[in-house]
């Protein structure tokens, strides 16, 4: 069964179980959060300083000239719609519909925030949040922390990635690092000045413990790689870094939506007894004709909602690349490991990286689109390297279907016990093999060892729902391996 058949699946049994309200209230609670993160675009946005090319990079993901080069326009969200409409917020709070979300129009009302909704199907894989703030520290800090927190995925927008650039981006959330790609737009000007492989080396060693990935772009180079007819120059694309990009991107879409179908595939084997008993016809009540029917209760008034002049919230979803609520005990040690971190390197933070939200093979695409639709580059493992991945991600997947049996047959406690001890496995086998000299299995070893940890503290807990999130580790390490061979 393909990975899309599967979600498919998964979904559609996910959405039943929510309707039904059959399951406990924090399991409840979880599966409404996973059926919204399936059901809804992953959340991308643009962050950078003042002309570092974000809404250029915005035009060649969402596959359109929608922002003039030279037009002035605040942050702004792009969402799909069938038809092109913009809702500008006004400086004083108020807000103004354009019809047709013209941006001459839009920038003529002078908003200080801007939700469009466009017919794009890039739109229908992401939603685009792209930040505008001053040329100022404190106000890059704001707004960038603004946008962590309403996004899936994040693309700085640089040239050289400053001192200045670094201090605003050091303090970003973790969740976010683990998911950012750091894009040093205008290769083609570094290029032609004999700068960008000497720029790229020290970006990659600087910046690799605070980006996913470090990736140049000439970006003009790629929107002019989409010709008239519809189709792409596959070569001019692949050669501006366009096609890169856009594989990154899908990458991650995929990752995100992945993990959201594995957690869920976990939560309903958990819960089908309950689920079946829903099912089951229920007995029809004998009638008490003495018991007159009482009336519902009404339902609470919404509380209104005073509009600020600031820019609205866009509606939040739950992460792409984050599990369930992160309990307590997994709190308490991210702020043990990043103590630890910090005094290991001594004055300089080193920043902790959290286990990698669960990866997913990327499908093939067409190149054929102007957006979201490049061919992945490919940067291969070792040979050793992917021979201990294949045989991890073998045990891994006997593992997991025999966890989801023992979800619906015992507790909580012998499923995480099980999940200690093959997670441990997992990291003394990535330790014992694979090429040392493979980046890619450091990152893995990394990530076990995290996610070693991680279980052994939820085994002290009692809820179902730590059962779930140990297994979801798992997992994620499981698919971690499979992104990597899949590159």
């Amino acid at each position: 069964m393909s990975n899309q058949s599967l979600g498919n699946r998964v979904q559609a049994a996910l959405t039943e179980a929510v309707n039904a309200r059959v399951l406990p209230d924090d399991v409840q609670m979880t599966a409404e959060k996973l059926l919204a993160r399936l059901q809804k675009p992953v959340r991308l946005a643009l962050l950078g300083l003042p002309q570092s090319g974000k809404s250029t990079v915005l035009n060649l993901l969402v596959g359109s000239d929608l922002l003039p080069e030279g037009l002035s326009l605040p942050s702004l969200q792009l969402t799909h719609g069938e038809v092109a409409t913009a809702t500008c917020t006004l400086p004083d709070g108020s807000k103004q519909t354009v019809e047709g979300a013209d941006p001459e129009a839009i920038a003529a009302l002078s908003p200080v925030f801007v939700d469009m909704h466009l017919p794009l199907p890039a739109l229908g894989k992401i939603s685009v949040l792209e930040v505008v703030a001053p040329d100022d520290i404190t106000a890059q800090q704001k707004a960038s922390q603004w946008a962590a927190k309403r996004s899936d995925i994040a693309l700085w927008c640089t040239q050289s990635f400053t001192a200045t650039e670094q201090q605003i981006w050091s303090p970003m959330p973790d969740v976010i690092k683990d998911h950012a790609l750091l894009m040093v737009t205008k290769a083609d000007v570094l290029d032609d000045q004999g700068a960008l492989a000497a720029t790229l080396d020290h970006l990659r060693n600087t910046a690799q413990d605070e980006f996913n990935q470090v990736l140049p772009i000439a970006t003009l180079s790629a929107l002019a790689a989409r010709l008239p007819d519809g189709t792409v120059n596959k070569d001019k694309m692949r050669g501006s870094g366009g096609s890169a990009l856009i594989s990154a991107v899908l990458k991650q879409v995929e990752m995100g939506r992945q993990s959201a179908v594995d957690q869920a595939d976990i939560l309903l084997a958990q819960h089908a007894s309950l689920l079946a008993q829903d099912a089951a016809p229920e007995a029809e009540p004998e009638p008490e004709p003495e018991t007159p029917p009482q009336p519902p209760a009404p339902e609470p008034a919404a509380n209104p909602v005073a509009v600020a002049p600031t820019p609205p919230e866009p509606e939040t979803a739950p992460g792409a690349a984050t599990p369930a609520q992160p309990s307590a005990a997994v709190a308490r040690l991210r702020a043990i490991a990043e103590r630890k971190a910090q005094e290991a390197a001594g004055p300089a933070p080193e920043p902790q990286t959290e286990p990698e939200a669960a990866p997913a093979p990327v499908q093939p695409v067409e190149e054929a689109s102007a957006s979201l639709t490049a061919a992945p580059m490919p940067t291969p493992v070792s040979p050793a390297t992917r021979a201990a991945y294949e045989h991890v991600i073998a045990r891994l997947a006997a593992q997991a279907d025999a966890l989801k049996a023992a979800l619906a047959e015992s507790g909580a406690s012998e499923v995480i016990a099980l999940t200690v001890d093959e997670v441990q496995w997992v990291t003394d086998y990535l330790n014992d093999n694979g090429d040392d000299m493979d980046p890619s299995i450091q990152r893995a070893r990394d990530t076990a060892f995290d996610a070693a940890d991680l279980v052994q503290l939820m085994q002290m807990e009692k809820r179902d729902s730590a059962a779930l999130e140990a297994v979801g580790l798992m997992l994620q390490i499981k698919q971690e391996l499979q992104a990597d061979l899949a590159a």
